[in-house]
């Protein structure tokens, strides 16, 4: 029983990798940007089925190496979470977190490719029994981004790695040059691991 609550564990945090808000690819030579992001995704484990919905907060950020390169990260932390899953057991208290570490390279002006790694933890208590989950991996991704109209722009990015599937399409506007928000959608598949998650996130970025 430990062995399959420690793998649902580990597919809950691979299901949580990689939210981010619009792509920082608008960062320049020595600039940074600042993002936060509210998501709300409705998850489902081979095994268990539909564990409904997780609510996290996400912060994000972004640095400007050169005109091309920058480095970015992201930490994401869930609400806490119980689940009762038959035969009198329960994981209470399930919370995850995330944090991804890439570097990424502007091809243009609308696209870009990075790499880089996450690493995703699960904490939660088995019938009073402290139980928990770590990942680490490595990935590659693509995200484009195109201007709609003079204020709002429209992206899209896809991240792979030898078990994820992580697609994100949305909107950012731009309330001024350094800030905007956004609203988008993601798509999350593991093959390895049963496990998927979809739904929508707010955000807000300040760029300086």
């Amino acid at each position: 029983m430990k062995k399959v609550i420690m793998s649902v564990l580990a597919s809950l945090a691979f299901a949580s990798t990689a939210f981010a808000a619009a792509p920082g690819m608008d960062v320049a030579a020595g600039q940074t940007q600042l993002g936060y992001s509210y998501n709300h995704l409705d998850t489902n484990a081979e095994g268990l089925g539909e564990l409904g919905s997780f609510n996290a907060n996400s912060f994000q950020a972004a640095y400007g190496l050169s005109d091309k390169f920058a480095l970015t990260g992201d930490y994401l932390d869930s609400q806490s979470k119980s689940y009762y899953y038959g035969g009198g057991y329960s994981l209470d208290d399930l919370n995850y977190n995330t944090s991804q570490i890439g570097l990424q390279y502007k091809l243009n002006k609308n696209l870009a490719l990075s790499v880089g790694n996450v690493r995703s933890e699960v904490n939660a208590t088995d019938n009073n029994y402290a139980v928990s989950a770590s990942t680490n991996e490595m990935f590659g991704g693509v995200a484009y981004k195109a201007a709609i109209n003079n204020n709002m722009d429209g992206y899209a990015s896809y991240i792979r790695s030898s078990n994820v599937q992580d697609g994100k399409v949305g909107m950012n506007y731009r309330l001024n040059d350094n800030a905007s928000v956004d609203l988008g959608y993601r798509y999350f598949e593991n093959d390895g691991l049963g496990i998927k998650a979809k739904g929508a996130n707010v955000g807000v970025n300040y760029k300086f």
